[in-house]
């Protein structure tokens, strides 16, 4: 009897699952296209969901999704990331302000002994606008501005930096007269 190797069955068990999750997620697509009632596309997402998972814990991957809330969290043996909707993310640093306007999406990710987090906002004014008092906030909290910055039509950058943290903050025309914030925050690299 001719058996295969460990590394072998493991990978066509990942490429089962992975094939799974495929398929799940093109049902929950064409449940969704042909107009399903709700009933029907929330037992789809729950069944991607669980695909997604399991197809992950194989990895040794802990991975949860949570449709409801728009939340994602993963966690392996190289650190953890989590993301979710209409909040800061956790842990974000209290010290860095953030625009007022509407979050959109706040993440968090830890590995190797770093922490960082991202955040989107989106903010009525336009791109330049936006940056300046986004910047100048940063500046009144103790940042300087950095090095590195970048802009053409529509899309800019500028990083700051402060004893703990390194930001770069984006801003991008949402396409309906007001603007995107991003904050990625690390630890400075210098």
């Amino acid at each position: 009897m001719h058996t295969l190797p460990h590394r072998t069955l493991r990978s066509h068990r990942s490429h089962r699952a992975a094939l799974a999750a495929s398929g799940a997620l093109l049902l929950l697509l064409g449940a969704s296209a042909c107009g399903a009632d709700e009933v029907a596309e929330r037992a789809a997402e729950s069944a991607v969901e669980r695909a997604i998972e399991d197809a992950a814990s194989s990895e040794g991957v802990d991975v949860d999704i949570d449709s409801e809330d728009g939340s994602v969290s993963i966690e392996s043996s190289d650190g953890t990331f989590t993301s979710g909707m209409g909040n800061l993310p956790q842990g974000f640093p209290e010290d860095i302000p953030v625009a007022d306007g509407e979050i959109l999406q706040g993440a968090s990710s830890d590995g190797n002994g770093t922490t960082g987090w991202f955040v989107t906002v989106t903010v009525d004014q336009p791109g330049d606008q936006a940056l300046a008092e986004a910047g100048a906030a940063l500046e009144d909290a103790g940042y300087s501005v950095g090095d590195n910055s970048a802009g053409m039509e529509g899309l800019s950058y500028q990083q700051y930096v402060g004893s703990e943290w390194e930001i770069i903050l984006g801003a991008a025309d949402n396409g309906e007269g007001g603007t995107l914030l991003s904050y990625t925050v690390t630890p400075p690299t210098s």
